[in-house]
């Protein structure tokens, strides 16, 4: 078992990231059974976890919602360019 792989009721799964945003607090992370490469099915979850909230999503569904996400992303942008400082900063890139 490598470092990232734990095993829990369902199996073993990999964390693929786990941080906390300094800035606010926020704890996020996400797991996913392992399994051999491309045998992942809709029939397997991802669990998503938010501070003390966790979803757990079909791929389809992961990848759903993390492009529904990107959009938002992209809209409160354009309304709002001063956020981009906020991207900026989480990353640590230089303008």
């Amino acid at each position: 078992m490598t470092p990232l792989e734990s095993r829990s009721s369902g199996g073993t799964t990999i964390e693929l990231l786990d941080m906390i945003w300094p800035e606010t607090g926020l704890q996020l992370s996400t797991r996913i059974p392992s399994r051999p490469k491309d045998t992942l099915s809709e029939d397997d979850r991802i669990e998503l976890q938010l501070d003390f909230l966790t979803l757990s999503l079909s791929p389809l569904e992961f990848i759903q919602l993390a492009s529904f996400l990107r959009m938002s992303i992209d809209g409160l942008l354009d309304h709002h360019p001063s956020l981009q400082r906020a991207v900026i900063g989480a990353f640590d890139i230089r303008e």
